[in-house]
């Protein structure tokens, strides 16, 4: 160990109290730019797995390879897991469905089953033998239903398959129009191979190799690439960007101000070793022996410091993810937050301050080799250059009504670089702090209102109009408070009215419901939404169509040989709050009883009678909607059901998750920011003493010299919070610009913000003061004045 190391070892451990507080604070800058890396790196890795999951944890699949090509790409050394299948042959569905393409038939064996279809199973159960197949859930009609048989061409022979289930085709890796059985391989073509790289990282680069190694061509590809975007994997070279210059950013702002704190920490400690570093020039010690000392002192405090922050950073995520972990699993919600501890937020969040440090420690160094022995030995300070300006009272000083007041106001007139310092970096703080609280809160909390009204469970099937059976009433089932049955289509409008389109939506009711609640009396529901106006910020109604329109409508249908026929119809307006009694969502449209329908439709000649027939209902209590949702997939079998509870329960879980990482950032970024100003205000404070001392020994008491102290750092955090406000609106305004182009999302003044700082700002004020008090009640004034 070295003269200068001893001696800095030395002085730390003789500035027990200096030390612990410097690396404390060094450490909760260290917490924050860990918990940051961590956090982004663990919800890109959570959300990755939750995408994963639908397709087994396989994230590719190179298809229409033969046997030995397959075999060869499963014992890669890079692939970590894989499954083999193999098409046989196809099914034609072009009976039902003119011009369909053949559907391909495929062979998975019972693995390769559960890896890949028992995630995207939507009904039914997998194939047990070569007898039975799945079709994907584009496949399932009336004639091809579960518990029937389709004919397929299987390895050049018409058999009969019974169908006992289908799948989600467009979720997982499987083809959206395919069938699929199990049995044996047979032959060596047609095969294909579903696997998964070790390590996501520079995925598509991987595969490009593989498939150029195989000669595998774009179309026999299939990717999850949902979940690969997730782990910041994709295509698109933009998202990549993206997510590096959300990463840089992220940095910049923790780096500005971890920058501040841990330079203020430094020089604070340097002034206070002047005379040390006086004494050691004048027994032979170099400038750039002080300099080194000075950068020693640094990095023998940040390292203990990068390791706290390490322990602190790491452990708060986990208790933070455990708790949203248990609020998930008390919702019902599948999706985990999984702790990702891996080198590289590690090894850049130690570069990362080890950086910070060096920087925050090149003026300090710089300062500590300038000094003077003969200056430091006296504990002289360089006289500060006092300009013409700052010996004039000023504006504000000719109203303030006492001498303390006054004397407060030129001494703060009078510090310089000092309050320039304190005040830009008093007012940045402010400003991260109002700008990016205030955005996130903006968007954490955005309501679209454009977006209309949603039954709890809606289950909705295409299907032809004399099938749909209108008859059924939904408040039967337990747990329902209100329902509708609708079949939904179009007509075609001639000489439309205006603020009418072309083209109408027709709400299909029974018989029933068309005389209880309409009257019989032909009816359109108009609902309205609230839309914000991008440039003037505010709100107004829209309506769908006109809402106190009353009078006759030409229904139309053109026909092949460009004649159209038309239908008059009179019909009366109501809006969607006028029929909330009936209506459980914000439906717009023409209601016209089925038998009514039906006769348009033949005046018509319209020919494809399909409508998109739907049961919606409102629960009375949200724990219904598992019970009722199943009652309505066996009452509509092979339709698609919407869950608007479960969405919003996953929703607000995300959204909680998404709260809970921001506001963290946003808190940790605060706190260093508050130890920031801090730290400024007692090391303007510890460096006035000698000057404060002399003032009490002409007479001045000690609460005179406090409230002058309180009223200079009322100014300064007066100044700082004016500019840093209307910095922080600036900086929020132009985020909220950034973002407002799919949405329209209307800019809000901080007030709440503001506020918040404000009362922080007073708080520090208020506890400065009565530290300052204590300082002064108690500290001797002949010994400082003795000093030099």
């Amino acid at each position: 160990m070295g003269t200068m190391t001893n001696l800095v070892w030395r002085q730390l451990i003789k500035e027990k109290a200096r030390t612990f507080t410097t690396i404390l604070a060094m450490a909760v800058a260290a917490t924050l730019t860990v918990a940051t890396l961590i956090g982004i790196n663990s919800a890109r890795h959570s959300m990755y797995q939750d995408n994963i999951q639908n397709t087994g944890g396989l994230q590719f699949v190179l298809s229409k390879v033969n046997q030995e090509t397959a075999l060869a790409i499963q014992k890669k050394a890079d692939i970590s897991e894989s499954v083999r299948y193999q098409q046989q042959g196809q099914i034609s569905f072009a009976d039902q469905v003119p011009n369909q393409p053949d559907s391909p038939l495929l062979m998975l064996p019972k693995p390769a089953l559960q890896r890949l279809i028992q995630p995207i199973l939507l009904e039914g159960r997998l194939p047990q033998n070569e007898q039975e197949v799945m079709l994907a859930q584009d496949l399932i009609s009336d004639v091809y239903a579960v518990g029937k048989t389709v004919a397929a061409q299987r390895n050049g022979q018409r058999v009969v398959l019974k169908i006992v289930g289908s799948y989600r085709g467009y979720a997982g890796l499987m083809a959206s129009d395919g069938a699929v059985t199990t049995g044996h391989f047979d032959g060596t073509k047609n095969y294909a191979v579903a696997a998964a790289f070790g390590n996501y990282g520079n995925f598509y680069v991987k595969l490009k190799k593989l498939t150029a190694q195989y000669h595998v061509g774009s179309d026999q590809q299939r990717v999850n690439e949902l979940a690969l975007e997730r782990a910041g994997e994709s295509r698109d070279v933009k998202v990549r960007a993206m997510f590096v210059l959300l990463v840089i950013v992220v940095l910049s702002v923790i780096g500005l101000v971890s920058l501040a704190l841990i330079y203020t920490s430094i020089n604070l400690s340097v002034q206070a070793q002047t005379q040390r570093y006086g004494l050691l020039r004048s027994i032979g010690a170099t400038p750039r022996q002080i300099r080194q000392s000075v950068y020693l002192q640094a990095l023998t405090l940040v390292l203990p410091a990068i390791l706290l922050g390490l322990l602190a950073g790491i452990g708060g995520l986990s208790l933070a993810f455990h708790e949203l972990n248990r609020i998930f699993k008390a919702s019902g919600n599948t999706f985990q937050l999984l702790l990702t501890i891996s080198w590289w937020p590690i090894l850049v969040s130690g570069f990362f301050m080890l950086l910070v440090t060096l920087l925050a420690a090149r003026r300090p160094a710089k300062r500590a080799a300038q000094v003077s022995p003969i200056a430091a030995v006296r504990a002289q300070s360089a006289s500060r250059k006092v300009s013409q300006r700052m010996l004039r009272q000023g504006m504000l000083g000719r109203f303030l009504p006492t001498p303390i007041a006054k004397l407060a106001y030129k001494h703060y007139r009078r510090l310089g670089w000092s309050k320039v310092t304190m005040m830009t970096t008093l007012a940045l703080s402010l400003m991260i702090f109002i700008g990016f609280t205030s955005f996130f809160r903006g968007m954490l909390t955005f309501s679209d209102e454009t977006i209309s009204r949603q039954a709890d469970v809606t289950i909705t099937k295409t299907q032809s109009l004399a099938s749909a059976d209108f008859s059924f009433n939904p408040r039967r089932l337990p747990g329902v408070k209100r329902g509708t049955v609708t079949g939904t289509t179009q007509v075609g409008l001639k000489n439309a009215p205006q603020a009418f389109h072309d083209r109408l939506n027709v709400i299909v009711v029974s018989d029933q419901t068309f005389g209880t609640v309409f009257k019989d009396q032909p009816t359109i529901i108009t609902g309205s939404r609230l839309v914000t106006n991008s440039k003037t910020g505010k709100r107004q109604q829209q309506w769908d169509t006109p809402k106190d329109f009353a009078g006759t409508l030409e229904l139309a249908n053109e026909q092949s040989n460009q004649k159209t026929l038309t239908q008059p119809m009179k019909v009366v307006t109501k809006t969607a709050a006028e029929m909330t009694d009936w209506l459980v969502s914000d439906q717009s449209g023409l209601v016209l009883s089925a038998s009514r329908f039906r006769q348009i439709s033949q005046a018509l000649q319209i020919k494809n009678d399909d409508i998109t027939y739907a049961i919606q209902v409102l629960l009375i209590k949200p724990n219904f909607h598992e019970t009722v949702a199943s009652a309505l997939r066996h009452e509509v079998p092979h339709a698609a059901l919407f869950d608007q509870i479960e969405n919003d329960a996953r929703g607000s879980s995300f959204q909680l998750a998404i709260q809970v990482m921001v506001y963290g950032f946003l808190t940790l970024l605060t706190l260093v920011s508050l130890a920031n100003i801090v730290n400024h205000i007692f090391a303007n404070l510890l460096q006035r003493r000698r000057s404060l001392a002399m003032l009490q020994s002409v007479g001045t008491t000690p609460g005179q010299i406090v409230r002058m102290l309180a009223l200079e750092n009322g100014f300064l955090f007066g100044t700082s919070m004016v500019i840093g406000s209307l910095l922080g609106t600036l900086l929020g305004w132009i985020l909220h610009q950034a973002v407002n182009t799919g949405i329209t999302m209307a800019f809000q003044v901080p007030w709440l913000e503001m506020g918040m700082a404000g009362l922080a700002l007073l708080a520090i004020w208020g506890i400065f003061a009565g530290i300052s008090f204590q300082i002064m009640r108690h500290q001797d004034i002949d010994q400082l004045i003795r000093v030099g």
